[in-house]
């Protein structure tokens, strides 16, 4: 249920439409200034958007989203927002914490309090408590996994809260660039284009970002030929806050818990695997497609009971090469798509807005269109500081899929060896669970 947030076609409202700006949808001017716009209203752009108003006040934001919101009530019907889930880590969880919602947020969470990794038919695993292990913990909790459709409408209630402006449906046609930031035209079904001009715009339209199309953004694309088969379990035993993370001759698979529904247990699992094994897989009934996940899974969660519908998403790295220019800068799955094994997509999406938000918040004191110089500078600063980040993350969501499918004595008697290092070593334990955290920097 989203509450207060304000569709471009309704009258000014509470929250969302009654921030700075508020009438940019209305038709009463050709054309107005804001400080930021940021094009897409997923999970990046919305997470985005509530950083820049709890850390940046002072700065006008106008959040632009394609897909039609609710005006009062309702389900919030984006992409972003289905039946996937989401695991949050400790860092993830904290920034969330600072932004208030925690207590909102934590009603819809399972949280993960022991990690099982471990490669099927080898005696050997690393199970890491967060009891033991507080430098990568929040309250207790490696970190918790929330379904998409509940961290929707927690995101959009709290933006109508601030001084934001959400404009939906907008769908932005051009976006051109001048010295002192960029020019948007965009319209609302078949009304007449508006105009809208932003000291910086910020792409967050998705993996594949209608905007940096048309801004001719180059993107860099690894195609792992797989599949994530994606479902909710039931179980027949509660999970315990347990997260598998279990590699097998049938793809690595992700087993995560999630709340407790209507007296079942449940766990949201992530397979990957082969394209042609998936249409396999997905011609399968539930019954049948459970009893294949148990055979591949084996038996540490106990018996699996049912599932849900399975959806089946295309696998592949993306990274742009451009993450910014003058007066832009691009965030979430259009910046960088990783595959989901580690679980680190969106975490590294949040710490690239915090940042953003954080560089943005020191130079308040001089308007973003005023300096234009600076701005550039900040951009720069901005991808520095993210750069290492990045690339650990990407690296290590890049190398784990390939090497924990490979059935290669050496390759095999190596990630033994590593699981065996990760349970036994602490100072490699920590330096894991630091990095997958959002702490390790």
């Amino acid at each position: 249920m989203v509450n207060s947030v304000r569709a471009a076609n309704a009258g000014p409202g509470p929250g969302a439409g009654g921030g700075p700006g508020a009438g940019a949808g209305d038709g009463r001017h050709d054309e107005r200034s804001v400080d930021i716009a940021i094009i897409g209203g997923g999970m990046a752009g919305a997470s985005l958007a509530l950083l820049l108003a709890h850390h940046c006040p002072e700065l006008q934001v106008v959040l632009l989203e394609r897909k039609p919101l609710p005006a009062s009530g309702g389900p919030l019907v984006l992409p972003s927002f289905d039946s996937r889930a989401t695991a949050l880590a400790a860092g993830s969880l904290q920034m969330f914490a600072q932004l208030g919602l925690w207590s909102q947020l934590e009603a819809y969470c399972a949280p993960i309090r022991e990690i099982h990794v471990s490669d099927r038919g080898c005696g050997l695993g690393a199970r890491l408590d967060a009891a033991r292990e507080s430098r990568a913990q929040f309250r207790g909790m490696f970190g918790a996994v929330v379904e998409n459709a509940a961290l929707g409408p927690v995101l959009y209630d709290a933006l109508a809260a601030t001084g934001v402006e959400v404009i939906a449906p907008a769908e932005v046609r051009t976006a051109t660039f001048d010295q002192s930031g960029a020019r948007l035209r965009w319209r609302q079904g078949a009304d007449a284009e508006r105009s809208l001009r932003a000291s910086l715009l910020v792409a967050a339209d998705g993996v594949d970002s209608p905007l940096c199309r048309k801004l001719g953004i180059e993107i860099d694309r690894v195609e792992y030929r797989q599949r994530a088969l994606v479902t909710t379990l039931a179980l027949q035993r509660a999970h315990g806050d347990i997260a598998y993370e279990r590699f097998t001759d049938a793809g690595p698979m992700a087993l995560l818990p999630l709340p407790d529904r209507e007296g079942r247990h449940r766990a949201a699992l992530v397979w990957t695997c082969d394209a042609a094994d998936a249409d396999a897989l997905l011609r399968l009934d539930s019954a049948a497609f459970t009893d294949r996940v148990q055979r591949a899974f084996g038996w540490r969660a106990g018996r699996l009971q049912r599932s849900g519908d399975v959806a089946s998403y295309p696998l592949s790295l993306s990274l742009a090469r451009e993450q910014w220019r003058r007066n832009l800068v691009l965030v979430g799955n259009c910046a960088h798509f990783l595959h989901p094994v580690a679980g680190q997509g969106f975490n590294l999406t949040l710490r690239d807005c915090e940042a953003l938000a954080l560089a943005l918040a020191g130079r308040q004191e001089r308007r973003l269109a005023q300096d234009s110089t600076g701005a550039l500078d900040l951009l720069e600063s901005y991808g520095r500081e993210r750069q290492r980040d990045q690339q650990l993350t990407i690296g290590f969501s890049d190398r784990i899929p390939p090497l924990f499918a490979s059935g290669n004595p050496l390759i095999r008697a190596s990630r033994q060896m590593g699981l065996l290092g990760l349970a036994l070593v602490p100072p490699l334990r920590s330096s894991f669970l630091g990095q997958a955290a959002g702490f390790g920097l």
